[in-house]
């Protein structure tokens, strides 16, 4: 998933027409102010609105960069971030409130981020702002590869009014993704925002089935920039590698397959294995969003599949058609009635829990995720991570199984090629236990 999201952003596609000579050197003096700064920060935040139902909404997300020539940078997404202080590499996924310290990159670069969490929410969200395209120029790639120029999309546009200052407009074309008009300082000539163009077929992809949004805007502002050095005492410096307090360690984030092999293998050996599974309670989402709440009471007696997951999460995109395979097999089985398949998505929504839901059954249906088979299969938002803790989760996918005795059977954290097939062996034990009336 993310080698592909990466090709994504570093192709370059094949010229068609004639390229717009002046847009071409505009982006090479972009690409030249950005490769002259030994230093760089800015506060940057993207901001969503839409009209849904008639309901107006608007959704504000962190995305930030900071960079120090030629090891040090941070980046920042919702619920994950990446900082490296040129000896040592903290990765944090704040939602399964989790950490992993490695040794730092010899160099700061796109390639570096595309494979961290904070890759998985950047690289991955099809809206996602211009991140790895600033960072991509102020570590000196081409400017060919960091914005994938197809020369008969890339256009300098009017200059316009914008937050006050008046700003030079360069159209760029995303390959895969929505294409962005980037706002350019005429003086310092970064790029201090920029706004996504909406076509009609990618809002028709964001709205939810039954439901259609309106008035869809995506707009990101770099803020306040700085391109001054940090420094090093001040607990604001942003290449601060200390690890989060509450937090847990864990093994390599940057290789989530290898640590989910290793795992596997110690499955009966997780010390939560025989313990009492704990109580919780957690929205469902319905047609619309976000429904009612169940309960851990609600599934006494039945054998229970809890599968902790997020959209921005790499290795849950490769499980979760595992887990609805899983779920097509059982659905017309026999003991279908014993058993209940959880899915409960860990991503962070602020307070606004509906809007929330209503993005991840877009996420579902343009995926084609059939999670949803109720009463069999039902999909929750943990949005605050408080059944996530309760549960011990600290990576993710992680999935737990549940005894009709109310006890936890089986771990698995990672993503596991041989998911489907254990879990099926597991399942079928636990219903045989279950005595027929």
């Amino acid at each position: 998933m993310i080698a592909t999201l990466t090709a994504i952003w570093l192709c370059v596609s094949p010229a068609i027409t004639p390229p717009d000579d002046d847009a071409l050197a505009l982006l090479q003096r972009v690409a030249e102010a950005y490769q002259g700064l030994d230093h760089y920060l800015d506060r940057g935040e993207r901001v969503v609105t839409f009209t849904i139902d008639g309901d107006r909404i608007e959704r504000f997300d962190p995305f930030r960069l900071s960079y120090s020539r030629p090891d040090r940078f941070a980046v920042q997404a919702p619920g994950s971030r990446i900082v490296s202080d040129g000896e040592q590499m903290l990765s944090v996924v704040t939602p399964a409130g989790h950490y992993e310290l490695t040794a730092a990159p010899d160099e700061a670069s796109v390639e570096v981020m595309a494979v961290s969490a904070v890759g998985s929410a950047v690289l991955g969200d099809p809206i996602g702002p211009p991140l790895p395209l600033v960072l991509g120029l102020l570590t000196g790639e081409e400017p060919g590869r960091t914005i994938p120029n197809g020369p008969d999309q890339l256009t300098i546009e009017d200059d316009r009014e914008w937050q006050g200052h008046t700003v030079r407009v360069l159209r760029v074309p995303m390959l895969g993704r929505t294409n962005w008009r980037l706002f350019l300082d005429p003086e310092s000539f970064l790029i201090v925002g920029g706004e996504a163009i909406m076509a009609a077929e990618s809002i028709a992809e964001l709205s939810p089935p039954g439901l259609t949004l309106d008035e869809v805007s995506v707009s990101w502002s770099a803020g306040e920039i700085s391109t001054a050095p940090p420094a090093e005492d001040d607990e604001d410096n942003p290449f601060l590698t200390e690890p989060p307090p509450g937090m847990a360690r864990l093994g390599p984030l940057l290789d989530p397959e290898a640590r989910a092999r290793e795992e596997a293998a110690r499955l009966a050996a997780d010390p939560r294995v025989g313990t009492p599974a704990p109580q919780f309670t957690v929205s469902l989402l319905n047609d619309e969003g976000l429904g009612e709440e169940i309960r851990a009471v609600d599934l006494e007696g039945k054998v229970v599949l809890i599968d902790f997951w997020a959209t921005w999460c790499g290795p849950c995109l490769k499980e979760l058609p595992e887990v609805a395979g899983l779920i097509d097999a059982y659905a017309e089985a026999d003991r279908a009635d014993d058993l209940r398949i959880l899915c409960v998505s860990i991503d962070e929504g602020g307070d606004d829990a509906q809007s929330l839901a209503k993005e991840l059954l877009t996420f579902l249906d343009r995926n084609d995720l059939k999670l949803r088979r109720p009463p069999l299969a039902e999909v929750a938002l943990d949005a605050n991570g408080k059944m996530a803790r309760a549960f011990g989760v600290r990576a993710i996918p992680s999935v737990l199984l549940i005894g009709s005795d109310g006890t936890i059977r089986a771990v698995i954290t990672g993503f596991d090629p041989e998911f489907r097939r254990k879990m099926s062996g597991q399942i079928d034990q636990l219903l045989q236990e279950i005595k027929v009336p």
